[in-house]
Order: C-alpha cells, then sequence, then structure tokens
C-alpha cells in the first residue's frame, strides 16, 4: 500500500523548522536549502507546501500564534478579569529563555506585514481575537469591581496590546533592558494602573 500522506502535519513540521532556522539565522539569511536539511525533506518537498520565504514566514508566526492560543485557552480557564488578563499576558510576552527567540520570528513577520497587504491581513485577523480577549477580560474586571473607575476600556485594550508587543522589541532589539525580572516588573505595572493604585499597594481594586 502506498504510504498515506498528513499533509498538514507535514506543513506543521515544516513551519516548526522555520521557526528554528530563524531564530538561529534571522529571516533575511534564511534559504529554502536551509529550511530542507532542517526539516528533513527535499527542496522540492518544501516547496511543493511553500513557494516563498514569505509563505515559510506566515505559516512559522500563524503555527507560533495558535500555540500560544492554546496555552492561553488553558491558563485562563477557570479565570476572568484581571486574574485571567494576566495569564494571558504570560503566554504573550517574551519570558524564559524561548520568549525572545520567537520574538525575533514575531518581528521578522510584522516587517514583512508592513509591506504586504495580504500578510497585513492575516496579522490583522490574529492580533484582533487577542484584543477581543482583552476587552472580554477587561469587561470582567469592571463588573466585577477590579477595575479603576478612570479607566477607558477601548484606551486599555489598546494599551496592553501595545505593551506585549513592546516587550517583543525590546526583548529583540535591546535584550539587556528586558529579562524576566524587568518584564515581570512592567506588567505589574501596567495590572497596578488598571486597578488605579501602585504596583506595591495592597488592599481592593479603585472603585
Amino acid at each position: 500500500m502506498p504510504k498515506i500522506v498528513d499533509h498538514n502535519e507535514r506543513r506543521e513540521h515544516i513551519a516548526d523548522a522555520a521557526t528554528q532556522v530563524i531564530i538561529r539565522e534571522g529571516f533575511e539569511r534564511l534559504t529554502m536549502r536551509e529550511i530542507a536539511a532542517a526539516a528533513g525533506y527535499s527542496h522540492g518537498a518544501i516547496a511543493r507546501y511553500f513557494p516563498t520565504k514569505e509563505s515559510l514566514l506566515t505559516a512559522s508566526f500563524v503555527r507560533l500564534h495558535v500555540e500560544a492560543n492554546g496555552r492561553i485557552l488553558t491558563e485562563v480557564a477557570g479565570k476572568r478579569g484581571l486574574d485571567a488578563l494576566e495569564q494571558m499576558c504570560r503566554e504573550i510576552l517574551p519570558f524564559g529563555e524561548l520568549g525572545p527567540k520567537y520574538a525575533r520570528v514575531v518581528i521578522a513577520f510584522w516587517d514583512h506585514a508592513s509591506q504586504d497587504t495580504r500578510i497585513t491581513q492575516i496579522h490583522r485577523e490574529n492580533n484582533q481575537r487577542w484584543r477581543d480577549q482583552f476587552r472580554r477580560f477587561l469587561v470582567e474586571a469592571r463588573e466585577d469591581g477590579e477595575l479603576a473607575a478612570h479607566i477607558d476600556i477601548d484606551t486599555a485594550v489598546g494599551e496592553v496590546a501595545s505593551r506585549n508587543a513592546g516587550w517583543q522589541m525590546v526583548s529583540v532589539l535591546l535584550p539587556e533592558a528586558a529579562g524576566d525580572e524587568r518584564i515581570e516588573a512592567g506588567l505589574q505595572a501596567l495590572l497596578a494602573e488598571l486597578r488605579g493604585r501602585t504596583p506595591d499597594e495592597p488592599g481592593r481594586a479603585a472603585s
């Protein structure tokens, strides 16, 4: 019997290989030959699934995004409000050893998204889903009395999204200014702002 090929599994394997090569070499130095070697397939096999470097970059970004979504769903299960928002941010922010490495893929994708309307749309759709989740958690925080009265939810959604994106860039372009301790301090400062108090101030949320 001929071997049954799982094409989705093969695409994911190639996308994972592309991620590792981008982390190691950077996107501009990425070659289809390197991807083929990392994935263990021929150049022709790679090209059948991903005809261009940009299509590989997009697949790599989407794969990372899907994996992050899976972790987010697990971490926010049973949580709501600012507790859920904090857990979601922890899965997006570049913590640990892998966070800054994956951020290299994200930043390369952003660069190409700014020049290609098709890639821009892919980014917009993924980003909007996260913004919708931020909004839901902030609405819950307001319902639960966690959110400071002066906080505008639309503004807060943009602030949360911008800070998460900002730390991605800092972790890659200025790593000495990032690191887990500084990212943690930034996250706690953001949550304190949303609660209407200083990061080290105890007590209930402002009303």
